[in-house]
């Protein structure tokens, strides 16, 4: 977009309501809003001249990561708090707390931390009881979070208590890393295979629905997704484009 010093390098991805895509251009320093067809909508200001990593839109307001902080800000850049995270991995995932309401729920140090709409720390999560996950993507609806756990390269769904519900292993991933993932309002769960230029598509216990999309679909190189509300599937690239593609049952 005009004012753009940098190939955009997109690090962050979510809807923003249901006809609007909000991306972290964390090499520009900017949060960038289009439509669902690609026209530029303006910026939310960041707070600080930071470099934003990932955003979710929370309720009316945005959460986004830069380095170790988490921030919370209007739509108009007015920054509502802003906590430090303990700076144990190179970037932090941010989602809306899969209870829902308000919250902001982060991955830090090999598990979720959830904070209210005041900025204060109300729950941690430890995904099946242990804190050694990595979780690089994470992303949450219909009352549970879906991660991409690097440690074990492995995907891994819990609920807001830890309880874990889905764990697929490389095996299932065609022995692949997984990469960004993110849930449907069925709650099925996407996983980009980036070294296979994939994304497959896992029913809510973790059955094989197959692939969504396939190298045909000219998707090398994604670092990060997203699913709106009205069932669009959006994906940013390595080159700094996005893909936006009408999610269709897989049955059908």
């Amino acid at each position: 977009i005009p004012g753009d010093k940098h190939r955009p390098r997109v690090t962050g991805l979510c809807p923003l309501g249901s006809r609007e895509l909000l991306l972290a251009d964390e090499e520009n320093r900017s949060l960038k809003r289009f439509s669902l067809q690609g026209d530029f909508r303006g910026a939310v200001p960041v707070h600080g001249d930071a470099a934003p990593c990932s955003v979710a839109a929370v309720g009316s307001r945005v959460a986004y990561t830069a380095g170790s902080r988490l921030y919370l800000a209007e739509q108009d850049g007015t920054l509502i708090w802003q906590k430090a995270l303990r700076p144990t991995q190179a970037s932090h995932a941010v989602t809306p707390a899969a209870e829902g309401g308000e919250a902001v729920a982060v991955s830090v140090a090999g598990h979720m931390e959830v904070y209210d709409a005041r900025g204060e720390l109300v729950e941690k999560i430890f995904p099946d009881g242990h804190d050694h996950l990595a979780m690089v993507f994470v992303a949450s609806r219909c009352g549970r979070y879906v991660a991409s756990d690097w440690h074990r390269r492995s995907l891994v769904a819990f609920d807001g208590h830890g309880h874990l519900l889905v764990e697929l292993g490389e095996e299932r991933l065609e022995r692949c890393q997984p990469g960004a993932v993110c849930i449907d309002d069925r709650g099925h769960f996407y996983v980009v295979l980036r070294e296979l230029s994939k994304v497959m598509v896992f029913g809510p216990g973790g059955e094989t629905l197959g692939p969504f999309l396939t190298p045909r679909h000219g998707i090398q190189r994604a670092r990060v997704a997203t699913v709106t509300g009205d069932g669009h599937f959006a994906m940013a690239l390595s080159d700094g484009t996005v893909h936006v593609f009408r999610i269709q049952c897989p049955s059908q």
